[in-house]
Formats: C-alpha cells, sequence, structure tokens
C-alpha cells in the first residue's frame, strides 16, 4: 500500500477473518458475518490501521481506524471506528475528527467520514457534529453539504453545509442560523 504520505501498519490478512469465521463455526446471523461479506471482496482487512497524510512532506494529518477494508485496485479504504487528527504547518494539533464509518483514497489521501462525526478544535474545545464531512488535502479543506451543528460555550450554530480550513477558524457556511450568546453595547 505505497503511496505519498502512507504509513500503513498491517495487523491482519484478508485470510485471518475467513479463519475466524471457520473457527466460530460458519456464517450463521451474527453480526460477524456481515463483517465477512464486506472483508471477503476486500483484498487486505487492517485491524488498526494508522497513516500519515502529507504534502510536500509536511504532515497534515494523522488518520487511525480500529478496522480497514483495503480495495487495491480502486487504492480505497473504507474504515469503522475512524480518528482524524488535523495538524497546522507548524505541526500544532488544531482539531480533531471522529466518526464510525469512512472511507481512504490511497492515491489522493483524500478521506471521509459518517455516521455520527463529531469535530473538536484543539484551541478552544468548541465542537461540531454532523453525518458526513470530506477533506481534501491538495485545497487544505474540510466541507459537507449535509446539516451540522457548531456549539461553544454560549455559542449555538446549526446550518447545511460548510467549507473550512481544518482549523474551523475560516469557514463559509450555508443557511446558518443560531445565538452567538450575550452581545453587550457600550453606552453612548
Amino acid at each position: 500500500m505505497s503511496g505519498t504520505g502512507s504509513l500503513i501498519r498491517r495487523v491482519a490478512a484478508p485470510l485471518g477473518l475467513g479463519a475466524l469465521l471457520w473457527a466460530c463455526g460458519g456464517t450463521g446471523n451474527s453480526g460477524l458475518a456481515g463483517a465477512a461479506l464486506t472483508a471477503d471482496s476486500a483484498d487486505q482487512v487492517i485491524w488498526g490501521l494508522t497513516t500519515i497524510l502529507t504534502k510536500a512532506g509536511v504532515r497534515q494529518a494523522y488518520l487511525s481506524a480500529d478496522t480497514a477494508y483495503e480495495y487495491d485496485a480502486s487504492g480505497r479504504v473504507d474504515m469503522r471506528g475512524v480518528r482524524v487528527t488535523f495538524y497546522s504547518a507548524d505541526g500544532v494539533a488544531e482539531s480533531v475528527l471522529t466518526g464510525r464509518q469512512g472511507t481512504y483514497w490511497m492515491r489522493t489521501n483524500q478521506m471521509s467520514a459518517r455516521d455520527h462525526v463529531i469535530v473538536v478544535r484543539s484551541s478552544d474545545g468548541a465542537r461540531l457534529a454532523t453525518d458526513f464531512i470530506e477533506y481534501d488535502p491538495a485545497q487544505n479543506q474540510v466541507r459537507t453539504d449535509k446539516p451540522y451543528v457548531a456549539d461553544k460555550g454560549t455559542q449555538h450554530i446549526a446550518g447545511v453545509g460548510f467549507i473550512c480550513d481544518p482549523s474551523f477558524t475560516n469557514c463559509t457556511s450555508q443557511q446558518t442560523h443560531g445565538s452567538a450568546g450575550r452581545l453587550v453595547m457600550p453606552p453612548q
């Protein structure tokens, strides 16, 4: 699994899941059987995937997943239990994204997270929740066209769709509404 900036730790081969299913008595109706159907078509099954996403040798993000299914022909990796830490050009962690599922494209380092996606900004703990986010490292942008909710202290913002930098400080949003806390005007 070679690619620019990819460091993947492979913990298991596709045969590992098949042997486990055989040892457990087949593919009945267990949750493991559903995973086997996905894993059967994957070229590799990886438990504990980690990769560093870089641009021009500079670390932009650190991606990890509990379980990943790699498809060599398409260069796609389907992931479960996704966690991404985004970094500034100075190497400072800017935000952490988590999601139940995701997709990583090995050739472009693009990735997406879906199903209960949460982003927490490192500088102040601001929190954003949505069902889908995609990251484009070439443009250094995080975006969605889905509804989202963002909270920071007394501020509460909701909308549909945004484009942000990975630090979630420079954002363009659509259909935004909410409260920004209390505004006190100076006496005149």
